[in-house]
């Protein structure tokens, strides 16, 4: 819960303060929190498989989902384990202590972004091991960028699933209502921020968390950033590069301008503000639209989608925030099944049009259900608009070294359910 009054915008924060957050809150995630209890492989056993398939919560209507496995493949027996828990972290973090006691899944799918401290841990097998699998042929269904960020070195540890391309999602009706211009470059995004609050003392344009790095992030990626390198055998590690430092100083100039506010994310305060109005925008990932239409129901109809305002005047570029994978650990006794199933999550078409994209709502890395009809269906929380304007980055944004991600001028991906990746 947050000390900070929804009514009234956190006090500025000294110069240089946001960027230390983000670096310590990055630092923080990429730490590696574990050890491993990995078992032997074995080969399945006659008789029905179970697999134990561990995700995180929201997961809605999951019997749609195993009704389609059932049919396909009635000797293997999928049992759910839907972890419920507040806060993005906390969900990866538990199945870091069942992994470090021995109790780690079959499968799960979580944030693709803690898949390489997951591989420190040794609990997660390479698909390329499992006999028979052919895993790397795989490659092929997938975005070349996504599919990089499921390895380490030469191993591959998961399949992706979807991607967190950026977009701005914004209020029409306060737009309209105080005569704003929807910006196109961050310069016009910035103007529109004091605009509004000039002339709405009691409405902010965005919110800026300290406690979440994510948006800088995606953003400072947008603008060309290449915070992780590899060079030989060492991390080369700059945060504070010349396109961070933009993307900071942007932020702390509407900080310390007073003109947006600075509550966590997801918190009571911050729905609440988006509830009633007191935030008119929010710059984020395909996925939001789920969040959004669950803590600020009462502003359906009212909301409206643009691309994510640009860095470099008409050059499209965006970062992702967020995505997930499916991976398998070693300790699984039916490496085959496993391999099996997650092949199904993430390329059978009819998981994503009868699942993934209706019930979760996430935009795909697979390119044929990049395709899928399902993507094209309006949503009515945005007048009948689909709700994001745009597909995912086309370049290789690796978990070590992120380039600008570029769109293409068509595509819209949907929104999704989760906080942050399924």
């Amino acid at each position: 819960m947050s000390d900070h009054d929804s009514r009234t915008p956190s006090r500025p924060a000294p110069k240089r303060r946001y960027l230390a957050a983000i670096a310590l809150t990055t630092a923080t995630a990429l730490t590696a929190a574990a050890c491993s209890s990995s078992g032997d492989s074995t080969d399945a056993a006659d008789g029905p498989v179970e697999l134990t398939f561990w995700v995180k919560t929201p997961f809605p209507d999951s019997k749609v989902l195993l009704d389609l496995w059932n049919k396909q493949h009635p000797d293997i027996k999928i049992k759910m384990d839907i972890v419920a828990a507040s806060g993005n972290t906390i969900p990866q973090a538990k199945l870091l202590l069942d992994v470090k006691a021995g109790k780690e899944p079959d499968v799960a799918a979580f944030d693709t972004q803690y898949l390489p401290q997951f591989v420190t841990t040794g609990s997660l097998l390479d698909l390329n091991t499992v006999d028979g699998g052919n895993a790397s042929a795989l490659s092929a269904n997938f975005e070349s960028w996504a599919w990089s960020t499921v390895h380490v070195g030469d191993g591959l540890y998961g399949l992706p699933v979807d991607a967190g391309p950026l977009s701005l999602y914004f209020r029409k009706d306060i737009f309209e209502k105080y005569g704003l211009k929807v910006p196109t470059t961050m310069a016009e995004y910035v103007q529109v921020a004091k605009d509004l609050h000039k002339k709405a003392p009691d409405v902010y344009l965005a919110d800026f968390p300290t406690n979440d790095a994510s948006v800088f992030n995606a953003m400072a990626w947008a603008n060309g950033a290449k915070p992780f390198k590899v060079k030989g055998d060492t991390w080369v590690v700059d945060i504070a590069g010349k396109e961070s430092l933009e993307v900071a100083n942007t932020m702390q100039e509407l900080i310390d301008d007073q003109v947006v506010m600075t509550l966590p994310h997801f918190s009571s305060e911050w729905s609440q503000a988006y509830n009633t109005g007191k935030l008119a925008s929010w710059m984020s990932a395909a996925w939001a639209p789920g969040p959004l239409k669950s803590f600020a129901p009462k502003t359906a109809g009212k909301w409206s989608v643009a691309p994510m305002p640009q860095w470099t005047p008409g050059v499209e570029a965006s970062g992702s925030w967020g995505g997930s994978s499916t991976v398998v650990f070693k300790k699984t006794e039916h490496p085959k099944e496993a391999l099996e199933f997650i092949k199904f999550l993430t390329t059978n078409q009819q998981v994503w049009s009868d699942y993934w994209i209706p019930k979760i709502t996430v935009y795909p890395t697979n390119l044929k259900a990049q395709k899928s009809e399902a993507l094209t269906k309006p949503d009515d929380f945005f007048g009948d608009r689909r709700s994001t304007t745009r597909s995912p980055p086309r370049t290789t944004p690796s978990p070590v070294t992120t380039t600008t991600g570029r769109w293409p001028t068509n595509g819209s991906p949907p929104s999704r359910t989760t906080s942050a990746r399924p």
